[in-house]
């Protein structure tokens, strides 16, 4: 049988006797603007995307213009257009890892610690409950997505040169 009984709620600021501040959970959130961290993150596999979706239909077609392929490509230009949107994808992509490599110098010291909410959770439970490390986080995870992605690039912008036009 249901208690009539009024619920009792404790707020997460007034548990125990340890004061709790209004901390935002992402202390260093405001050293890094967001745009940056979007872009760091996202910047490179956009310009390797890019990259792909522009080269493959230039070249394939530069070769494939009707059902039989040829044995030459008939644009001139296919390796000089292939070339100048990967040089475009590589700037982004160098641009990107900067900026990411800028943004994690600058919250790289984001601490469980830094924020008033973390006394009142165990080391696992702040990091979930609290989001402390998540500016820090994205900046890193941008780095390493910006290299990754630039070594994408570069292999296919190797393949420009590497690889005979049309299997010549």
């Amino acid at each position: 049988m249901p208690s009539d009984s009024p619920v009792s709620v404790v707020s997460p600021s007034t548990q125990g006797d340890v004061p709790h501040s209004d901390a935002h959970p992402a202390p260093s959130r405001s050293h890094v603007r967001r745009a940056a961290l979007w872009f760091g993150l996202l910047g490179g596999p956009l310009a390797w995307s890019v990259q792909t979706l522009v080269n493959l239909p230039v070249t394939s077609h530069g070769c494939f213009p009707r059902l039989i392929p040829l044995g030459t490509p008939i644009t001139g230009g296919m390796r000089g257009i292939a070339f100048v949107v990967s040089v475009a994808a590589l700037i982004t992509v160098v641009a990107a890892a900067a900026i990411a490599w800028g943004s994690w110098l600058r919250t790289r010291d984001e601490r469980q610690g830094d924020t008033g909410g973390a006394a009142h959770h165990g080391a696992e439970q702040a990091l979930l409950e609290t989001g402390e490390g998540r500016t820090r986080f994205m900046a890193l995870a941008g780095v390493l997505t910006s290299l990754l992605f630039l070594v994408a690039s570069l292999v296919h912008a190797a393949a420009i040169f590497l690889v005979a036009p049309c299997g010549v």
